[in-house]
């Protein structure tokens, strides 16, 4: 099997083991995991790793992703929150992968590491949310759902986020590993 092949094998995997069933639940439609997972397999991932040089330039990126997976959700199922949740996930998952790391010469190094993917999102759900929440001294809505998240609200609690992992001198992405089923 050719490298490209096999990275191409690898993607899928992502695209499919990012989201899992929980992840998105209760979204109003069925088969929003399915459209998810075929989406995240059309994203060139050369086009992700270009968007990480700037702030500005990733968020465009993300923005972009985030209103094209909405509308390839059923009408009952377009919720901003699931498709930004779905796209942070896999986002996520490329950044930890071994053999994206060894392609695209990530860094080794967590603190380079945590320099080069500074600009991802943290995915936000019950348990990170709540545990933002505690540990901010910012005023931020009160988390309801996936479902009914707003950018605005979203956009709140990455700030939040943002100030807790610079304290921790971490990319904001990371606070998953520390929030997720802490609660």
């Amino acid at each position: 099997m050719k490298e490209s092949e096999f990275l191409l094998q690898i993607h899928k995997r992502i695209s499919i083991i990012s989201v899992g069933a929980s992840a998105l639940r209760n979204q109003g439609a069925s088969g929003i995991i399915k459209i998810a997972r075929d989406y995240f397999y059309q994203i060139n991932i050369n086009e992700f790793v270009n968007a990480l040089e700037t702030e500005s330039s990733y968020n465009l990126f993300l923005n972009e992703h985030t209103e094209s997976l909405i509308s390839s959700f059923p009408e009952n199922g377009k919720s901003w929150g699931a498709a930004r949740k779905g796209l942070n996930l896999f986002f996520r998952e490329i950044a930890y992968n071994k053999f994206f790391s060894d392609f695209y010469d990530f860094p080794r190094d967590l603190a380079e590491f945590n320099k080069k993917f500074n600009f991802l999102e943290v995915p936000l759900d019950r348990d990170v949310a709540l545990g933002i929440f505690n540990e901010t001294d910012m005023i931020l809505p009160k988390w309801k759902s996936i479902k009914t998240l707003t950018q605005e609200s979203s956009d709140l609690y990455q700030v939040a986020a943002n100030k807790i992992a610079q304290n921790e001198k971490i990319a904001r992405v990371n606070l998953d590993l520390k929030y997720w089923r802490k609660n």
